[in-house]
């Protein structure tokens, strides 16, 4: 008994260390080309696609090594053959697990996004939490060729940005997951982050703002990043963002509100065929910055600064709505999913009769503002 037990034991001692210490698909690091993002553009002439992938390098200095990065370009008549391609220009395998970013431009995605997003949702390598955005440029590639100063990999730069999105509120949240499951809904109304070069400190730089309108999977518009703010505050998704109001109470005073909370109820109504949407906004927010020397403290001035800017946002956000209805008949704020659960006779009536309800939706606006405070500071900075 004491000799099969020795037997056991030895068997475990030389058998699992073996089978502990590593992975049945590891690989060599010094193998595979990291890949930090991607740019994906098309050959007018050849009707090919042009992959560009940012690939990390390293620099050793003394006892530290700085981290970095290469573009490297190829073509295929497909995304995958593109990127099987690339090897030829690196290497090496690539490895897909460490992407940020895959950047589409925008006549892609004016021609249809779905052959570009396959390939990176089929893939097992690549992670469904990416980030895609679409170039409001010419070229997707261009974005990657400007590097920023605080980081040396545009890619990272990209997706350090994105992961601060909750406090600007001025591009949507745009995940690989996320987005496919909007497109695939029913209405498939969707909205990605948009990216476009600017020009910063006689240097040019990457820099995400505003939102790309998808109709189906094709791309049909943009709102900007004030706009795109609005489109997250009556779905209940801004948790922070800024409102800059000017020229308040017609004085030359500007102020800036920091949002805070926010809360955003829709209530679809149905009677004789007609449609409507009453959406109540109630923010709260706090001054967070006066431009001016006027006391907007005094419970005066501050009914009226709560006033002007209950009707600056109601207007805005209006205005947002006329713009989807009408320019680009997209429903990205989610209505007609709304009447879908609430009013479903609404919506079985509009399908039965072929018109498009939300084209047909007349909307009212009510903003309920709550102003909490105004920083450290109580009144406004006099001047002598």
């Amino acid at each position: 008994m004491k000799k099969s037990k020795l037997i056991i034991l030895s068997f475990i001692i030389v058998v699992f260390p073996t089978v502990l210490s590593g992975c049945w698909d590891y690989k060599e690091i010094d193998t595979l080309a990291i890949v930090a993002g991607i740019a994906i553009d098309r050959d007018i002439s050849t009707n090919e696609y042009i992959v560009t992938t940012e690939i990390i390098t390293t620099q050793a200095q003394g006892f530290t090594s700085n981290v970095n990065s290469e573009l490297f370009t190829s073509k295929g008549d497909t995304i995958f053959e593109a990127m099987r391609n690339m090897i030829q220009k690196t290497g090496l395998r690539l490895y897909w697990s460490g992407t940020k970013v895959v950047i589409i431009s925008k006549t892609i995605a004016s021609q249809g996004i779905i052959p570009v997003i396959d390939w990176t949702s089929r893939d097992s390598d690549v992670r469904p939490d990416i980030w895609i955005m679409i170039s409001k440029g010419d070229s997707a590639a261009e974005i990657l060729k400007h590097k920023v100063k605080l980081n040396e990999v545009t890619s990272f730069h990209l997706d350090d940005t994105m992961m601060s999105g909750k406090i600007l509120s001025g591009f949507k949240d745009s995940r690989l997951n996320s987005f496919l499951n909007e497109m695939t809904s029913e209405g498939n109304s969707c909205l990605l982050a948009t990216v476009e070069n600017q020009s910063s400190d006689d240097a040019i730089e990457p820099r995400l703002s505003g939102s790309a309108i998808f109709k189906s999977d094709k791309l049909v518009g943009y709102i900007d990043d004030t706009e795109t703010l609005y489109m997250q505050m009556i779905k209940n998704k801004a948790h922070e963002g800024l409102i800059v109001l000017k020229n308040i109470l017609g004085s030359s005073t500007n102020i800036t509100l920091e949002i805070f909370e926010n809360r955003t109820k829709l209530t679809p109504k149905y009677n004789n065929g007609r449609v409507s949407m009453i959406i109540d906004i109630y923010p709260v927010v706090a001054i967070d910055e006066v431009q001016g020397t006027k006391d907007f403290m005094k419970e005066e001035n501050l009914k009226m600064l709560q006033s002007e800017a209950e009707k600056e946002i109601e207007v805005r956000v209006q205005s947002l709505i006329d713009k989807l209805q009408k320019d680009y008949d997209s429903d990205v704020l989610g209505f007609d999913e709304t009447f879908m659960r609430e009013k479903p006779k609404a919506s079985e009536d509009f399908k039965k009769s072929g018109e498009d309800i939300f084209q047909n939706m007349k909307t009212v606006v009510k903003v309920h503002m709550k102003i909490k405070g105004s920083g450290k500071t109580i009144k406004s900075i006099p001047t002598s």
